[in-house]
């Protein structure tokens, strides 16, 4: 447990090192946040209700599924694919520590720090532009919506890091990351709920695991029936194993296939 406690810090230790380039990329995200926020706020100007949300839900929508999406989607598994096509991984293969514990650990640290800025920034906005959120008051959904964002959190795990070990075949990995990444946009409710989509196209982006990420836990805060909520609990359940299973193969065969040089 210590060595997992010392490779947290050191994560932590190395993002203090290049803090402009945090700092940047936190900005980055705010700026986006307020566009997608003043967007919504424009267009209920116009109306008081709009595909069944009214102001301070889809406000709540928007400010919640932000914090949830830098607590799922931020990850430092990048990095693998980098070590792998470098060779360097072979030194987390020969080191005593869990290759994979390794990595949950520095992606805790790096999630550590997005979550902390992300719920400090969050509430600078909120004291700022006071906008009319939504309270649930139903202890119920905080319970499933803590469930549904563990799930994210382990389903973009396995993804994110499955994608780097595309480089024990090929140095060209970040086609498919990018693919990834603007599927992301589409498909996980990031500009606008999901379920304002047309009722069959809404069902079938179940059917991929990006609505688990954050559209689920934030919607959830608004109000689900139960009903739904179990058929999504075992939805997200497969998709768990699914991911795993899938990155517990690709690492299997590709460190069955790895060679490397001068080692």
């Amino acid at each position: 447990m210590r060595a997992y406690l010392e490779i947290f810090r050191t994560t932590i230790a190395e993002y203090l090192v290049y803090r402009l380039s945090f700092v940047l990329w936190r900005v980055r995200t705010v700026i986006t946040l307020l566009v997608r926020y003043y967007l919504w706020l424009a267009i209920f100007e116009k109306t008081p209700v709009i595909f069944g949300y009214t102001e301070s839900h889809m406000l709540t929508y928007i400010l919640l599924s932000s914090v949830i999406s830098h607590l799922v989607l931020s990850t430092k598994t990048a990095d693998v694919a980098g070590e792998i096509v470098g060779g360097k991984i072979i030194n987390y293969i020969l080191k005593p520590v869990s290759f994979f514990k390794y990595q949950i650990a520095k992606d805790l640290a790096d999630k550590f720090l997005n979550i902390s800025f992300a719920v400090f920034e969050i509430a600078i906005l909120i004291f700022l532009l006071k906008p009319p959120l939504f309270l649930q008051t139903d202890i119920t959904m905080y319970i499933y919506m803590i469930y549904f964002v563990i799930i994210g959190l382990i389903i973009s795990f396995f993804i994110n890091i499955s994608l780097s070990f595309i480089g024990f075949w090929t140095p060209e990995v970040w086609g498919p990351r990018f693919i990834f990444f603007m599927l992301i946009l589409f498909f996980s409710g990031t500009y606008f709920p999901l379920d304002i989509l047309p009722t069959p196209l809404y069902y079938a982006t179940f059917l991929t695991p990006f609505p688990y990420f954050f559209f689920l836990p934030s919607r959830i805060y608004l109000g689900l029936p139960p009903n739904h909520l179990v058929v999504f609990a075992i939805f997200g359940a497969v998709w768990v194993f699914i991911s795993y299973y899938a990155t517990k193969q690709l690492w299997l065969k590709g460190v069955r296939q790895f060679s490397f040089f001068g080692r």
